[in-house]
């Protein structure tokens, strides 16, 4: 499947003086996980030892290029920020010690709180917020617990996990990232 920006463009796009927020770097670099953004020299080490660019068109090297250009929409907007399986390769290969998977949950946080996460993590935290769980609690799985000599799963504390949810503000990402897949495009 061939991936495309907001405007179509496949790959490189043209860059615009309005696309550019030329603060951008700077506040990703100013977050916690966003330290090392300023040390990339884009040599594209990380890029080459992706396990998931080895499979579609996933570049790290790009992602961090475009917060470096201060592309924010484009950056916070993309899907290219959820493609990242989190492995570490590229922090592993990156002889700057970027940290490229910090940066990029820097940018999914700044992502989620304008609206734009993926929807899997969106149905993922409404799971936790009402289940207590990123899944559903069966009886299957008390079988094999008592099978295999395990106590029972307790219960969790959702009034509880409600409440701390709340306070970091998962909550309202998850009503603005549900508002936003409601609107019609």
């Amino acid at each position: 499947m061939e991936q495309t920006d907001k405007r179509g463009y496949r790959g490189d796009f043209p860059v615009r003086d309005e696309d550019v927020q030329g603060t951008f770097k700077y506040e990703v670099a100013d977050m916690v996980g966003g330290e090392g953004l300023m040390r990339c020299l884009k040599c594209g080490a990380c890029s080459g030892g992706c396990p998931v660019g080895s499979v579609i068109d996933y570049r790290p090297r790009k992602v961090l290029g475009n917060v470096l250009l201060g592309l924010k929409d484009e950056v916070l907007s993309s899907d290219q920020i959820w493609l990242c399986a989190a492995c570490f390769t590229c922090e592993e290969r990156c002889v700057q010690q970027v940290n490229f998977t910090d940066v990029v949950t820097v940018l999914r946080n700044m992502a989620s709180k304008e609206g734009h996460a993926a929807p899997g993590y969106v149905k993922m935290a409404e799971m936790v917020r009402k289940n207590g769980r990123v899944s559903a609690r069966t009886g299957q799985v008390d079988k094999m617990r008592e099978q295999l000599g395990l106590p029972p799963l307790q219960d969790p504390a959702v009034k509880q996990l409600e409440g701390i949810m709340q306070a970091a503000g998962l909550v309202e990402v998850i009503e603005a990232n549900k508002k936003k897949e409601a609107e019609p495009e």
